[in-house]
C-alpha cells in the first residue's frame, strides 16, 4: 500500500495505490472521500500520477459531493472536527467532555457538543439529531408563517398542520385533503430561501393540486425567483 498526494487547481488529492494483478489502472472514490488506485506492480508511478491528473476534475467533483452529503448526515458525522451544514453554512463540530447534562450550543462557525462520553458515537448522534429537529421545528414554523402571509393578497389559506420527518426522496409533501404539509428534517441544512421555496411550493398545492401551468403560474406570482431558489437547493 502506497500513500501519495498531488495538487490540482489548488486542491490536494490524497490517494492510496494498491498493487494487484489487474490489467488496467482502476480508480475508486469512496463515501469517506478516500481514493484507492489499483494497479499492477509493473505499472510505473509516473503513469499512475498522469492518470490521476487526467481524472482530477472528476475526483474533486465526487469528493465535494460526498463532503456535502456527510455534512447532512449529523447522526454519523459527529467526530470532533467534522463539519455539519446548518441554514446554508458549514459549522465545525467541537466535542467537549462534560460532567453535567449533555448539550449542544451554536457558536460562530462552530457547533459545540458537550457530552459525558466523547467516544459514544450513538449518543452523540442522537444528541445532534434531537438538536437539529428542535431547530427545524422553530425555523420551519417561522417560514410557514411568512409564506402563509403571502396568500392574504390572493386567497387566504387556513394554517395547515406541519409535520417534520426525514425523507429519502422528497424535500416536502402536501396532504391537501388532510390539511397537512410534511417537510424533510434535512432541509434545516439549507439557506432560508430554499426552505421558504419548499414551504410555498407545498402551500400552493392547496390551491392547485397538480403540477400544471396553473400551479407554476400561481407559484411565480407569489415568488418570481422560485427557480433560482430551487436551483440552489438542487445543487446541494
Amino acid at each position: 500500500m502506497e500513500k501519495h498526494t498531488i495538487e490540482y487547481d489548488g486542491q490536494a488529492i490524497h490517494f492510496i495505490i494498491h498493487r494487484k494483478k489487474v490489467k488496467n489502472v482502476n480508480l475508486r472514490v469512496y463515501h469517506d472521500s478516500s481514493i484507492i488506485v489499483s494497479a499492477h506492480e509493473n505499472v510505473p508511478y509516473d503513469l499512475i500520477e498522469k492518470f490521476i491528473y487526467q481524472k482530477a476534475p472528476w475526483i474533486i467533483k465526487n469528493i465535494n459531493r460526498f463532503d456535502r452529503k456527510r455534512c447532512l448526515d449529523w447522526e454519523k458525522n459527529c467526530r470532533d472536527g467534522d463539519y455539519l451544514q446548518y441554514l446554508g453554512r458549514q459549522y465545525r463540530l467541537i466535542v467537549n467532555p462534560s460532567m453535567s447534562e449533555d448539550s449542544v450550543l451554536l457558536g460562530e462557525g462552530e457547533i459545540l457538543l458537550f457530552v459525558n462520553k466523547v467516544d459514544d458515537v450513538a449518543a452523540k448522534g442522537e444528541l445532534l439529531d434531537a438538536w437539529f429537529k428542535r431547530q427545524a421545528k422553530i425555523v420551519f414554523q417561522d417560514a410557514l408563517d411568512r409564506m402563509l402571509s403571502l396568500f392574504n393578497c390572493h386567497s387566504k389559506l387556513e394554517r395547515p398542520k406541519l409535520t417534520i420527518r426525514t425523507m429519502k426522496t422528497r424535500w416536502g409533501s402536501c396532504s391537501w385533503n388532510k390539511q397537512k404539509i410534511t417537510l424533510n428534517t434535512r432541509l434545516i441544512a439549507f439557506p432560508l430561501e430554499c426552505i421558504e421555496y419548499v414551504v410555498l411550493h407545498e402551500l400552493v398545492h392547496f390551491i392547485h393540486q397538480r403540477h400544471n401551468h396553473a400551479f407554476y403560474d400561481f407559484l411565480s406570482s407569489m415568488m418570481p425567483e422560485w427557480k433560482t431558489r430551487r436551483k440552489k437547493l438542487g445543487k446541494n
